[in-house]
Parts: C-alpha cells; structure tokens; sequence
C-alpha cells in the first residue's frame, strides 16, 4: 500500500503543472478559474486534477453544475511551494 502511494507522489511531484495547480488551489478553485490561470486544455487539467485527486491530495465537492477543488494535504502543498520557488 505504501509503494502505491509513493508511486502516485513521485508522479504529483515529477510534474510542473501539477505543483503549480497544487499552489493555486491553496484556496478553492472551480476548474473555470482553473483554466483562466493555466495554459492547458479542460482534457489535461482534468486529467491532472484526476491524478491529484487519486494521490490524495486535493478534494472536490460539487456546487451546482460546479466543481470546485482544494488542497487536503497541506504537507503537500508546502512542498509544491518549495519546488516552485527553486
């Protein structure tokens, strides 16, 4: 169970713009707000919100026809800030 799990950090952290995403949903984010502050796609930013929400370390909870999505780990988002700022 831990080798998955470190599997799923090592695939958030090996990518860029999923560290970015995880630094703009320190507050919560619809997947519209999402898109006007990133270059990708809805298909890519919904794959990468996918694979954060599977590693654990984002939520989302539906708001009407909304989703709206946010940090639960904030060791990871710690961390995000760290790779950014370097």
């Amino acid at each position: 169970m831990q080798e998955s799990q470190n599997k799923q950090h090592y695939k958030v952290f090996g990518n860029s713009e999923r560290v970015r995403l995880l630094v703009c949903l320190n507050k919560h984010q619809s997947v519209t707000e999402l898109l006007e502050k990133c270059t990708l796609s809805q298909s890519a930013l919904s794959q990468h919100l996918k694979i954060l929400k599977d590693a654990g370390m984002v939520t989302c909870i539906r708001k009407g026809k909304k989703r709206i999505y946010s940090v639960t780990n904030k060791t990871a988002l710690d961390i995000a800030k760290m790779l950014l700022h370097y």
